[in-house]
């Protein structure tokens, strides 16, 4: 949608809407590497090189000139580091003027100053363009149209570091579980072991009662009497009396 305009200069607004700061034959131009730079979207930063172009023209037409918002600025300072295209091109052909970079003395007099002028500025933006200055290029500083990739370097940290609990206490989870089916798994074990050894027992046991019941109860062990008298059931032992 067209923003409807109140011109004071068309011809120059033409021109500045006109000229684009990719060069046509570049394999990174301009918008690519400010975006890169500040780690913008490019829908961001084609938004916010289209709100430079206002402010240059309110500078030009504006008696005192305008004051940028923190992403024109860098915009405007990106623009500056490309000395040829911004003083040989865009100044003299397409501004027909120099238009210079004039950063804060510091101090809270100059503090006040810029902020008044800020809001003077944004107060010609909506008289001449018809319309509010966009929030997120001229109200959000430093926090508007960062992309996720940095993002995440800092806010992923506690993130991680979940991962990193719920990963330790799932491991020790693991660990218990596993004792317990390894201590279950012995105990039955112990147990089948206890039981074989009993069942061997007992058949020991019932081989040795049937040994014994053929003695008559009497002791069978080699070199010893007959006990009571002949016939005691031992199949004879040398004969009885004399």
């Amino acid at each position: 949608m067209e923003t409807k305009m109140i011109l004071k200069d068309e011809t120059l607004w033409d021109r500045i809407q006109g000229f684009s700061l990719d060069a046509s034959d570049a394999e990174f131009p301009f918008s690519k590497k400010l975006a890169k730079e500040e780690n913008w979207s490019l829908e961001f930063t084609r938004k916010a090189i289209e709100e430079y172009k206002k402010f240059v023209y309110l500078c030009c037409i504006l008696p005192k000139g305008a004051s940028p918002s923190e992403v024109v600025d860098k915009v405007w300072h990106m623009h500056l580091i490309y000395t040829q295209n911004y003083w040989e091109e865009f100044c003299p052909n397409i501004l027909k003027r120099a238009l210079h970079h004039h950063p804060s003395k510091g101090g809270g007099n100059e503090k006040l100053k810029h902020q008044n002028w800020f809001t003077d500025t944004l107060k010609s933006y909506k008289d001449v363009f018809q319309s509010e200055a966009p929030q997120e290029i001229w109200m959000n500083g430093n926090t508007a149209g960062k992309t996720k990739g940095k993002w995440s370097i800092w806010k992923l940290i506690p993130f991680l570091f979940l991962i990193l609990m719920l990963s330790s206490c799932l491991g020790e989870v693991i660990v218990t579980i596993g004792s317990i089916f390894l201590s279950f798994a012995g105990i039955m074990v112990f147990g089948a072991i206890i039981a074989f050894i009993k069942q061997i027992k007992e058949i020991q046991d019932k081989n040795d009662g049937n040994s014994g019941s053929s003695c008559g109860g009497s002791s069978c062990s080699s070199g010893s009497s007959c006990g009571g008298g002949c016939g005691g059931g031992c199949g004879g032992c040398g004969g009885c009396g004399g």
